[in-house]
């Protein structure tokens, strides 16, 4: 229940304190006197697009709070504790400052708060039923939702669902894998040749880089080998080193043995000795074995493979290493697509199953309860002057299951008697599709969890004895809401358990939009000004006979 409203610089409106209590309540006022923006407050309130021309000129801001009793709301104290926002008294104060430039601030129980979240609690609080409203009962889906809130269908529909976007989505995947199939099929030579191109080529990671070095180690033992022969040759050859050295140790052993003062030999043989060890660790590195002729021209052509194949798939060893493996993994996917596709259609056939299983069920109560929702229509239709009226339901089976079931329900109706039956998106007039509007929503009253509906001159289009008649619904309907309605019909004012009057006043500056409760004589008052003549005694005695 909407306990207080305060609007500050809205508009028309520079300061507003507004109370109500549970049951009817009518808003009423001069045509341009400002009572749409009472709406707009609480359309603001409950999350709806901000804009800076909505601050009243001159101000900086305009600052809207909303005091709610929230003691039967369960729905609403979830999303408070969900977030960690205390409320005190079971009360809750929706606060949203908006400013000239277009940015809003707003505040649940004095806790930062975004549009988002303004609008999510906004739906659990409030319903607004206003021309977009009427027209929106033409739209065959919302009028199907409306029959699935009278069954109660909330769960089968939440099945259905769920059932609907498995099946889809195992569709999906069926689809994909044929696509998938006839393309690798139509490339299935071109894979074919690649594979087998690549996987005869036999490559291995770090491959290029190995026979590399395979090839550079080759050329540096060659190099190593020539050289050493080229010193032995040196030492060992007829002229050599190693020959030479040997005489002159021999003639300076002779020498020496004939005279005293003749040089040594030892350090001739010394030098005999360190050039036979030189000789040795030559023949070791001439003899040393390294890569032979077959490795190295082996490893020459994997080079010159690799490089062939890199230059025609512009791509590096690992790469044609992951592409032989890839167009391995396509032309086994393609021999194993048929059982594949027929594994994922035999789960596609139980998922469907189940889904026809949940369609049935559903529609078998849809059309259960809209029997009785189409009894209760028309006999409320009937209590709001429309005695004749005639209200159904049809049925259309659709040509796929969908998410919501598998047809599509819509309301037709006859407002007079001897007119054919015809789909209420073509035929009802505003009166009709007002009386539709609230037929229905005391048709769902009791099942109805929104605890405050707001109706913007639903009352538009009808006057009369259908005024009363509309005045008495709304007037019931405040047993399980609370209602607020934008009237200019004295008759439904004259029904409602409080009214308040919005003005529009002028002094020598300024512009004022006020908003007043009214007492009785004050009552009396604005409905004789809706008669006609504020006044006229005569007016003003039957205003005072109008009211209970």
């Amino acid at each position: 229940m909407l306990k207080h409203i305060s609007i500050k610089n809205l508009a028309l409106i520079a300061n507003a304190e507004i109370s109500f209590s549970e049951g009817f309540w009518a808003i009423t006022g001069e045509t341009g006197a400002g009572k749409s923006v009472f709406l707009n407050a609480l359309k603001l309130l409950c999350g709806a697009k901000a804009t800076g021309g909505q601050v009243r000129n001159g101000e900086e801001s305009a600052v809207l709070k909303g005091l709610f009793e929230i003691k039967d709301l369960p729905d609403v104290r979830d999303f408070l504790e969900a977030r960690e926002i205390d409320f005190e008294n079971l009360e809750l104060e929706i606060q949203r400052e908006i400013f000239v430039n277009g940015k809003s601030k707003a505040r649940i129980n004095g806790v930062m708060a975004s549009q988002s979240d303004l609008q999510e609690i906004g739906e659990m609080l409030v319903q607004l039923h206003g021309q977009s409203e009427q027209i929106l009962l033409k739209d065959v889906k919302a009028q199907q939702k409306l029959i699935d809130a009278y069954c109660g269908n909330e769960e089968l529909l939440q099945k259905c669902r769920e059932l609907f976007e498995e099946w889809s989505a195992i569709n999906k995947k069926i689809e994909e894998h044929k696509q998938n199939a006839q393309s690798i099929a139509q490339q299935k030579e071109f894979l074919e040749f690649q594979l087998n191109e690549l996987k005869n080529a036999n490559l291995h990671p770090n491959e290029e880089e190995e026979c590399e070095r395979i090839v550079q180690e080759s050329a540096g033992g060659e190099f190593k080998r020539r050289m050493a022969n080229e010193c032995l040759e040196l030492l060992l050859g007829e002229a050599g080193i190693s020959h030479l050295l040997g005489e002159l140790v021999s003639k300076l052993q002779k020498l020496e043995g004939k005279c005293n003062d003749a040089p040594k030999s030892e350090s001739a043989a010394s030098a005999e000795n360190y050039f036979n060890g030189l000789i040795l660790e030559l023949k070791k590195l001439g003899k040393e074995e390294f890569y032979s002729p077959e490795q190295i021209e082996k490893a020459n052509a994997r080079i010159a493979l690799i490089q062939k194949l890199k230059r025609k798939y512009k791509a590096d060893l690992n790469s044609l290493i992951e592409l032989r493996e890839k167009r391995k993994c396509e032309l086994e996917s393609l021999e194993n697509s048929d059982s594949d596709i027929k594994e994922l259609q035999k789960s596609a056939d139980k998922s469907k199953s189940a889904l026809e299983k949940i369609c049935t069920e559903l529609s078998k109560k849809r059309r259960v309860g809209a029997k009785k929702l189409d009894a209760e229509v028309e006999n409320r239709l009937h209590a709001l002057s429309m005695p004749t009226a005639v209200f159904s339901t049809r049925w259309a089976a659709l040509e796929n299951l969908s998410a919501n079931g598998a047809e599509q329900g819509e309301f037709w109706i006859a407002p007079n008697k001897g007119e054919g039956e015809k789909p209420l998106r073509q035929s009802a007039s505003g009166g009709e599709l007002s009386r539709v509007l609230l037929s229905f929503k005391r048709t769902m009253a009791e099942r109805d969890k929104i605890p405050i509906l707001v109706f913007d001159e639903v009352d538009s289009g009808i006057s009369g004895e259908v005024a009363n008649k509309v005045g008495e619904c709304l007037l019931e309907l405040g047993k399980y809401h609370q209602v607020l309605t934008i009237t200019h019909l004295h008759q439904v004012a004259a029904l409602a358990n409080g009214q308040f009057c919005v003005r529009k006043i002028e002094d020598e500056n300024r512009t004022y939009t006020i908003v007043e409760q009214l007492g009785k004589d004050e009552r009396i008052s604005e409905i004789a000004r809706m008669l006609g003549d504020e006044k006229s005694p005569t007016v003003l005695a039957h205003a005072r006979k109008l009211l209970p």
